[in-house]
């Protein structure tokens, strides 16, 4: 009988035209890697916040700008002199030229733009860290994706099993039919639990074709391509729960964040308060200008000027709005302390929670593959049993169900506690790393 039970198993296993490319953990990571746009994103903000860290945007460099202009003007005049004489034009022309070049330059701004600076710094680094917090995010869906691919591949085996030991036990009672051991009402039981057994399989093959088009889009790969995974995938975290909530309060990204945004909101305190200090600019310009007229006192005047200076400027009152935002910046501050309090207190709790399911899913996993030799030995005994019609086909339904069932609960339990895995490598910052 148990060269039977394995006859069955190889039938469920091996199909015809189910040859298919396997997609393996780590190439899924690389794909996701390279084309995820979530990643693609993330990585193109932190190009922008490169751009804004530089020393122009914070202040410390010259502006310089240059105008040039040109002007005409057509008049008829009519001119009487103090010595009785007088002049008369039609269609007098005028004509401006001009070229200007104006510099300036902040000297002092009472340390505001060395605070500005500071806080872009934080802002890229800030960035850098989102960047990283998405691309775990995105890592974590993978294996996540990936493991669920996986449960649902071995799904179908279960069904296909289950669809091919229905067949064995509709051939049985057949058999015994026409032996007269066994009525039709048996045959048309078996051919029910059959076709049920078969639909379900029907359903698991929609649904591991919508997760395998779900994980394509993950990846960016074309919904429709086709392909296999792993049989398994890895369980296993060296460490315990100590051990990972030290981890996290130096490499969590989501804590890093929050710490960033305080420094953000530190140095933006700053540069609100530098604006109480006065501040010095210097300037400097050069002009040239020519004129050319065909009426009046002077038929041309051409000239040119170099003008330099320095200012102090103070800002004695603005309505209290200084005050005000200097106000709302030291409450912003305050918010991200707090937030970084809620942060590293939330970190802590889903550890510990995950670490909980962890433990209790790994010892889930051992109790159903337990389960599942105990059901796979009453199947096998069933079967026999049926065949010599000391069992009936309601009994040896109820067997193979208590497999089928086994089988799904073994399988969700490796599910769980690879999710929980992957939560914990999340929060301890190792996913990333």
């Amino acid at each position: 009988m148990k060269h039977l039970i394995l006859l069955l198993l190889c039938a469920a296993l091996v199909q015809p035209g189910r040859a298919q490319a396997v997609l393996t953990l780590e190439e899924a990571v690389s794909l996701a890697l390279a084309n995820n746009y979530d990643i693609q994103i993330a990585r193109n903000e932190s190009v922008i916040a490169g751009n804004d860290h530089a020393l122009g945007n914070a202040g410390f460099l010259p502006s310089l700008a240059l105008s040039t202009g040109y002007s005409g003007t057509i008049a008829d005049t009519k001119q009487t002199f103090l010595n009785d004489t007088s002049s008369e034009r039609d269609g007098a022309q005028t004509t401006r030229q001009s070229l200007a070049a104006q510099a300036n330059w902040t000297l002092f701004d009472g340390l505001r733009r060395f605070a500005t600076y500071q806080r872009l710094d934080a802002q890229l680094e800030r960035q850098q860290i989102d960047t990283r917090r998405v691309t775990e995010s995105v890592l974590a869906d993978v294996v996540v994706s990936y493991a669920n691919l996986v449960r649902q591949q071995q799904q179908r085996t279960v069904f296909e099993e289950a669809v091919a030991i229905s067949e064995e036990r509709q051939r049985i009672a057949e058999l015994r039919r026409d032996l007269g051991s066994a009525s039709d009402l048996e045959v048309r039981q078996a051919r029910l639990d059959l076709n049920a057994d078969r639909a379900a399989l029907l359903r698991q093959e929609t649904g591991l074709i919508n997760a395998k088009a779900a994980f394509n889009q993950l990846l960016v790969r074309p919904l429709n391509l086709d392909y296999a995974v792993a049989d398994s995938i890895e369980i296993g975290i060296d460490a315990d729960v100590e051990v990972l909530l030290a981890e996290a309060v130096g490499r969590n990204t989501t804590l890093q964040f929050v710490q960033q945004e305080r420094a953000i909101a530190a140095l933006s305190l700053r540069e609100v308060r530098a604006e109480r200090l006065p501040s010095i600019d210097l300037s400097a310009s050069y002009g040239y200008s020519n004129l050319e007229a065909e009426s009046g006192f002077l038929l041309a005047n051409r000239s040119t000027d170099f003008n330099y200076g320095i200012t102090l400027s103070f800002d004695l009152f603005d309505g209290f709005n200084r005050r005000r935002r200097s106000r709302n910046a030291a409450v912003r501050l305050q918010n991200a302390e707090l937030t970084i309090e809620d942060a590293r207190a939330q970190i802590q709790t889903d550890i510990l929670r995950f670490y909980e399911d962890y433990r209790n899913s790994l010892e889930l996993t051992a109790l159903e593959r337990e389960n599942l030799g105990l059901a796979r030995a009453n199947v096998e005994i069933g079967l026999e049993r049926f065949r010599l019609g000391t069992i009936t086909s309601i009994e040896l339904r109820e067997v193979q169900e208590q497999l089928t069932q086994a089988q799904s609960r073994l399988l969700l339990a490796q599910f769980e506690t690879k999710r929980a895995e992957v939560e914990l490598l999340r929060l301890s910052g190792r996913l990333g790393g």
